[in-house]
């Protein structure tokens, strides 16, 4: 024996008999795990042939859990053997407990070690077997190499063992990793061996999970984009596509797992606006395009970015595409109109008023146009709301377009959109029109009266065709778009005169509604008034007061040329210079409380009782205002050109 390790065996002999260390022969890490071994109470004479070998379920349980670890250094393992084999030497894998998971030995090892247990599933923990390398280098966590009888089981002293813990990435312990031999053969090398070995075991966990937690990021993103209500593709600088959404494609008319690494110019042509970002290094954000699709044109919005390196070079391309009714939806949404009144919302009960909500709410559920006729202030857009959501488009866009108050020569860019390029001045990537955001709801036409002629035939088109074409355009865009025109004039007379196409009349007076002034229903005004006074009471902040009836008498007694709008400004006014807890008739506007002196007024002026009232009310109105055109056309309902006709009409101009 070498005079080394029989030292060893000598100081280990000692420790047997009456627990003394020699420290100058053994080492502190050995000493400390003898101790330690004392202490729970291993035989060190116990032969070791059966370290609570674990049944066969419980082994095949541990196997699994750790199949990871198992996986990762195996081939390490059969690397490290390749250099260990034939000298009487094997190397095995334990886990984070000490329980043989892998051993790879030859049959002559195994022969030289029958009287050991080396299976998988047998624990070589400190406190089963003892001072060994697999269960102290598992208590320090660091390399160690077990000599002879610096084993603490006497059984162990032919062998060295030599292993490493292996570390999972986040820090946890994994395992160990150990060279066994009869320790002649055995070399201080040998660990060096085992270390570099677990080293590469290490770079492989990390490897595996970087790539697994690369995988469920690519996995949670593929799920989100293709979750995604806009569509998306991804191009190469070589034009090759990498990545197409479900939406995406069928928004362009292909076959997803048709395009996926095919060249973009072999799936849409060599024209593809999408690739002009790659062409030109221009990103946009939010441009209208209109591609020839496989199953032909469309129309879509779309932003595209470049992806460049880090050192920004472009390496490809990412847009995202909306379909148009979903981006027309959005701005209706956020930016448009919206229809808040039900027929619930519309107060009267009047029979002329009743019969017309009966009536109303029986073509609602058609898809016919509407055509609702009344005096200004009657609430025409409030019926038109309430029918367009009464109808089976009331989860689509409503939209609104005075045609009075749009400068003539823009109401056609208005109702039916341009191209980019179609005039000077115009948005670049071109702008959709309202027929074309109303698509799939309703597009209320208010002052259909006051529309140009030229654009009237433009009007009557999409009525008969039901489809559009921008300024500058080529192509027709269909819309599915129910149309409600509403007109304080005569529409027939306006025909007459030469004011309003026959045909465009006949179109639009497929349903008629004849809303009824307020005049006409005189006993809803104390309903009307109560409203408006809880109303506009919550709005200011103050408490509603009550209302003396005298009130209503007034009020019911005035002939109203302002309709329900003007009633409401009637209150509001009254409500700010109220004092008190009392509404009291005085707190009326002179104009209510003395009606006779005003159409003696105007009798002079030898105007009929209906324009009397209307030409008090524009004087009124403008004088209220300063005679600013802008703020007392947008009190009268009106627009600014029908607002001068009317100043025109009634000599007005000259008492400013």
């Amino acid at each position: 024996m070498d005079r080394g390790l029989e030292r060893i065996y000598k100081s280990w002999a000692k420790f047997m008999s009456t627990r003394e260390i020699e420290p100058y022969v053994v080492r502190p890490v050995i000493a400390n795990s003898w101790h330690r071994c004392f202490l729970m109470q291993v035989d060190p004479m116990k032969p070791l042939s059966d370290l609570q070998l674990l049944g066969d379920q419980q082994i095949r349980k541990r196997v699994e859990r750790r199949q990871e670890l198992i996986d990762a250094a195996v081939p390490f393992m059969k690397h490290l053997y390749n250099f260990v084999k034939g000298s009487d030497t094997f190397v095995c894998l334990a886990d984070d407990q000490g329980v043989i998971l892998e051993a790879l030995k030859d049959q002559v090892v195994s022969h030289r070690t029958k009287h050991l247990c080396y299976e998988v599933g047998a624990d070589w923990s400190e406190a089963i077997a003892g001072t060994n390398a697999i269960g102290t280098a598992l208590f320090e966590g660091k390399p160690i190499q077990v000599t002879a009888s610096e084993h603490y089981c006497q059984v162990l002293h032919s062998l060295t063992g030599s292993a490493a813990p292996i570390f999972y990435p986040n820090g946890g312990l994994a395992g160990i990793l150990c060279i066994m031999g009869l320790h002649q053969h055995v070399y201080p090398h040998t660990l060096g061996m085992v270390v570099a070995a677990v080293k590469a075991i290490e770079n492989e966990l990390a490897y595996r999970k970087t790539s697994k937690d690369l995988l469920v990021a690519y996995d949670k993103t593929k799920t989100v984009i293709e979750t995604m209500s806009e569509g998306l593709i991804s191009i190469e600088q070589n034009q090759i596509i990498t990545h197409l959404n479900s939406e995406a494609a069928k928004i362009l008319g292909v076959k997803k797992d048709n395009c996926i690494g095919k060249h973009a110019a072999e799936i849409f042509g060599p024209n593809f606006p999408l690739l002009d970002v790659l062409k030109t290094g221009e990103e946009y954000t939010d441009r209208e395009i209109l591609f020839d699709s496989p199953t032909g044109p469309v129309r879509f919005t779309s932003t595209a970015r470049l992806i460049r390196d880090s050192s920004g070079n472009v390496r490809g391309m990412i847009a995202t595409m909306r379909k148009p009714n979903i981006v027309h939806q959005l701005v209706n949404r956020f930016g448009g109109a919206q229809a808040t009144f039900t027929f619930d919302d519309i107060i009267g009960n009047e029979p002329c008023i009743v019969s017309l909500i009966q009536k109303a709410k029986r073509v609602a559920r058609s898809g016919s146009t509407i055509l609702l006729q009344g005096e200004s202030g009657t609430g025409k857009e409030m019926f038109a709301q309430a029918i367009h959501n009464a109808s089976g488009r009331r989860y689509g866009p409503f939209v609104v377009i005075n045609c009075g108050a749009i400068p003539r020569e823009l109401v056609e860019s208005e109702l039916f959109g341009y191209e980019d390029g179609a005039f000077t001045g115009a948005k670049k990537g071109g702008r959709p029109g309202k027929f074309e955001l109303a698509n799939g709801g309703t597009i209320f036409l208010d002052e259909i009266g006051d529309m140009p002629l030229e654009i009237q035939a433009a009007l009557l088109r999409v009525l008969q065709e039901k489809q559009i074409t921008r300024i500058g355009g080529q192509k027709p865009v269909k819309v599915n778009t129910r149309v409600i025109a509403a007109t304080n004039k005569n529409l027939a007379e306006e025909v007459d005169k030469g004011n309003f196409r026959l045909d465009l009349y006949y179109r639009l007076n497929v349903i008629t509604l004849h809303i009824p002034p307020l005049r006409e229903r005189a006993n809803d005004i104390p309903r009307l008034t109560r409203y408006f006074v809880e109303k506009i009471s919550r709005r200011l902040g103050i408490k509603a007061p009550k209302i003396d009836p005298e009130v209503f008498t007034y009020l019911q007694n005035y002939d109203w040329p302002g309709n329900v709008r003007e009633l409401e400004n009637v209150i509001e006014q009254a409500l700010h210079v109220l004092e008190g807890e009392v509404f009291h008739h005085e707190n009326l506007p002179q104009r209510i409380l003395s009606g006779s002196g005003r159409k003696a007024f105007l009798r002079k002026k030898g105007l009929s009782k209906i324009k009397e009232v209307e030409a008090k009310l524009v004087k009124d109105t403008l004088e209220a205002h300063k005679w600013n055109i802008t703020k007392a056309a947008e009190a009268l309902g009106i627009g600014r050109n029908t607002l001068y006709r009317k100043i025109k009409q009634y000599n007005l101009a000259g008492e400013k």
